[in-house]
């Protein structure tokens, strides 16, 4: 395995960061679990682990191979990463309304596997995962230099967290359907994750 652990600390910090930002996925557990208990959000969280698991292989083999042949791609892309981070982190520092608003209406069934394949799918599809795996990758890891065990121990990080943060969200939308749509609490985490976003790009552009 080529990735320390230190890597993989700071790579983990980054990440929780990203998935304990509200955004369109917790707001489709939050109108699910909210709707029909707590069953429906943890399965979809299991259904987001799916999609994890595309992303890290998808990011480690693919950019793994880019690198091989094309070095200064990944020079980009960490400058993309940093700039995203940094623009994602300044919109949550400077919006004004930060209450979370499920699209597409309320769930229409209750159905376990329904709802792990609707997590499934709301993820895959999921602009800010995509983003964040295929640009912030070359900013934490050198990519020429992964390989299967690497990808494994990612994934060690990456689906624990994602899946607790999912079912806490699940879990305070099931017990308190209005506890995710507080204008106050919601803005502090804005902030909080902006901050952190904001400075962790700025980390990735020095290099």
């Amino acid at each position: 395995m080529s990735i320390e652990l230190y890597q993989l600390a700071l790579f983990a910090v980054a990440f929780f960061v990203m998935v304990v930002s509200p955004g369109p996925f917790v707001a489709a557990i939050a109108a699910r679990s909210a709707a029909f208990g707590f069953r429906a959000g943890f399965m979809m969280s299991l259904g987001a682990c799916i999609a994890e698991c595309v992303y890290v292989l998808l990011a480690v083999f693919g950019l793994a191979a880019l690198a091989a042949t094309h070095g200064w791609a990944l020079v980009i892309l960490r400058y993309v990463g940093a700039g995203w981070l940094i623009w994602i982190g300044w919109g949550l520092l400077v919006q004004r309304s930060s209450i979370i608003k499920a699209e597409g209406g309320p769930p229409v069934s209750d159905s376990a596997w329904r709802a792990f394949w609707v997590g499934a799918l709301i993820n895959l599809g999921n602009p800010k995962a995509a983003l964040f795996y295929m640009a912030i990758f070359p900013g934490f890891f050198d990519m020429s230099a992964l390989g299967v065990w690497d990808a494994v121990a990612i994934l060690c990080v990456t689906l624990p967290i994602g899946f607790a943060c999912d079912c806490a969200y699940a879990g305070a939308a099931a017990k308190a359907a209005k506890l995710l749509r507080n204008e106050v609490a919601i803005r502090r985490v804005n902030r909080v994750t902006g901050s952190v976003m904001i400075g962790a790009g700025a980390l990735i552009a020095a290099g």
